[in-house]
């Protein structure tokens, strides 16, 4: 009969700590309340310290290449000159899924440090002009806790640079005569903190490319992300075009050494003619067709040259990448970080959560050594 009715009193024990755990949890909804509010108040606070961030959005059409499009009614002339327009077509060379790793490339991302910029100004005013470089290292804003983080990294520096020339330490190197070897630490920081401005997605079902600026100026962010897109698409074209363009300097230069051969002979000819013109003998003759038989292979490969460099002028001009430009650069009225009320939602919610933790954190406590008091006096009822 004990046995029978220790599992019912059991069970009636925990349903009543649940029930207690929940009358205590709502008896310190004041305190959970406080907490929220709290909470609430660190969230916005956080959130009006955060500088506020614009994003400005292009999306870009990058032209699809099909293999048996390539040479198009040109495959016949351009067999004629000995070129293979098809070989190789289909093959870009470099697809969209790679954008994303040119961006974050460092010799890539120097190339901006010199882009003119100007800040957004008032109605009737005129905005300040620098550098994207100066913009980036010196008028970015910062929340008030990373000056107190990198008080200590300051202050190291202030201290190893006592004692040092000034104008050497802040000489620094043009762009164009930078080492990226032993990149300078100015320029180092600036590339840091721009790969985290620039971000390029690719959308693989429509293979669509989606360029992403994030600055704390809304026009700066339009102008770089403009100045993304132009560097994109003059990297496309180079990259895609590069062996083509080779090919055609080789086949301007044999064409004008051609040309001049062809000069040469022509010149031969018209020489040996009029100097024997009153002269009539075998060999003459037979030195006349010779100069003849010279000059036309002479023209027929300058001709041939001149084919293989106007066909090569239309391969590059095909194999010249087109991206269109879906959705332009428009400056951002509205910022896109930090949300404020989500902010305060968060923390008001962690807080409560908190408040509820510590009540039922206390009361599990509470109801563990009460339990465990009743369990020794039952022991020691039994033991007597």
């Amino acid at each position: 009969m004990t046995q029978g009715t220790t599992a019912p009193e059991t069970n009636n024990n925990k349903e009543i700590d649940l029930l207690d755990l929940l009358r205590r949890v709502w008896d310190a909804r004041r305190r959970i309340v406080k907490y929220a509010l709290i909470g609430g108040a660190a969230g916005l606070i956080i959130g009006f310290s955060i500088p506020k961030s614009y994003v400005t959005t292009i999306k870009l059409a990058p032209e699809s290449k099909n293999g048996s499009q390539s040479g198009g009614g040109m495959a016949g002339l351009a067999a004629m000159a000995g070129i293979n327009l098809s070989q190789g077509a289909g093959n870009d060379g470099i697809t969209a899924a790679i954008f994303p790793e040119i961006v974050r490339s460092t010799p890539f991302l120097l190339e901006f440090a010199e882009i003119p910029v100007t800040l957004s100004a008032p109605k009737g005013e005129t905005g300040v002009q620098m550098s994207l470089f100066d913009y980036v290292t010196e008028h970015q804003k910062r929340a008030w806790w990373k000056y107190i983080t990198a008080f200590p990294g300051q202050a190291i520096g202030w201290v190893t640079s006592i004692g040092r020339d000034k104008a050497e330490e802040e000489a620094l190197p043009a762009l164009d005569s930078v080492d990226l070897f032993f990149l300078p630490t100015p320029y180092r920081s600036f590339v840091g903190a721009l790969n985290k401005m620039l971000q390029v997605e690719e959308d693989k079902k429509s293979s669509m490319l989606e360029v992403k600026v994030t600055m704390q100026d809304p026009l700066v962010a339009a102008v770089v992300a403009d100045s993304l897109v132009m560097k994109l698409q003059r990297y496309m074209t180079a990259y895609r075009t590069q062996k083509t363009r080779n090919d055609l300097e080789q086949n301007i230069r044999q064409n004008a050494e051609a040309k001049l051969r062809y000069y040469e002979a022509e010149d031969r000819l018209v020489a040996a003619v009029d100097q024997n013109r009153t002269i009539s003998s075998e060999a003459l003759r037979t030195r006349i067709e010779r100069l003849r038989n010279e000059r036309e292979i002479a023209y027929n490969v300058y001709n041939q040259t001149a084919s293989q460099v106007e066909v090569t002028k239309i391969k590059l001009q095909e194999e010249t990448p087109i991206a269109t430009v879906v959705e332009p650069a428009i400056v951002s009225d509205r910022p896109a970080a930090p949300n404020k009320m989500l902010f305060l939602v968060g923390f008001a919610f962690l807080g409560a959560f908190i408040a509820t933790g510590i009540v039922v954190g206390k009361s599990l406590l509470v109801s563990a050594s009460e339990a465990g008091t009743d369990t020794d006096l039952n022991s020691a009822e039994l033991q007597a």
